[in-house]
């Protein structure tokens, strides 16, 4: 483990968490605003830092299909008969509140993504506002995140899930890197007027094998970057929002 490693492994990570509620997180995140100019080849690095150097110091996005700390008082309002996949906790900036975003999974979800079995059950997010030692449920989507089913050969969110929150923002990164090479970042952002994360931006970005076959060349390059925006005029609430 990653706490370990580095001397952090008898740290009460949940407790950290929990105090956390009351004292802003550092987190790393492209700029969403900037995002038509950001290098695609380097807009995964500062949120994967982010997940590792976050995780160590009790203010996560964590990894997917790690053990996730949460607040207790987040805990209790899960919904039953799901456990967490990804989560991150956080305090926006307007208005000043903590938060946590969560996926979560059915546990018998498992199964290789392109066997030929039932239709993989959907993995919704969740937003809690935390006030008082209360979470409260403010948002819900449940088709953003993609199913075990849904990445090809891979599962998207096994291989790159999290979650990187930063003020009033916050971006889920998904992708996969077996047979399709390709990440998906997706940023929302609060609205005081609707008090509701509205959906920001969308990159996509894959990459294909390289037909150079020289000394030198890389493995892969990419094979094509989209990045689509919001229009500010149709605010699209996140629990409207449907990836396309």
């Amino acid at each position: 483990m990653l706490l370990q490693s580095i001397g952090l492994g008898s740290i009460d990570i949940s407790g950290m968490i929990d105090a956390m509620a009351q004292t802003p997180s550092l987190t790393v995140l492209p700029d969403p605003d900037r995002a038509s100019t950001t290098d695609p080849l380097r807009v995964s690095i500062p949120v994967r830092l982010a997940a590792a150097l976050l995780l160590a110091t009790g203010a996560a996005p964590a990894a997917a299909w790690e053990p996730v700390a949460l607040p207790n008082a987040v805990k209790a309002k899960l919904p039953a008969g799901y456990i967490v996949r990804v989560a991150s906790c956080s305090r926006t900036l307007d208005p000043p509140q903590p938060i946590c975003i969560v996926v979560v999974a059915r546990p018998d979800e498992g199964g290789q993504p392109g066997a030929a079995v039932r239709k993989a059950p959907a993995r919704p997010l969740l937003v809690y506002r935390l006030s008082g030692g209360v979470a409260k449920l403010i948002d819900r989507n449940d088709r953003i995140v993609l199913r075990r089913d849904e990445g090809g050969q891979c599962d998207p969110v096994e291989d790159a899930g999290h979650i990187a929150i930063k003020g009033r923002y916050f971006t889920l990164e998904s992708g996969v890197a077996c047979g399709q090479h390709w990440t998906d970042f997706t940023t929302f952002r609060f609205d005081p007027a609707l008090r509701s994360f509205v959906w920001q931006n969308r990159i996509f970005e894959s990459l294909r094998l390289n037909s150079d076959a020289g000394p030198n060349a890389q493995a892969l390059v990419s094979d094509g970057r989209k990045v689509t925006r919001a229009d500010p005029r149709h605010p699209i609430r996140l629990e409207a929002y449907r990836p396309r």
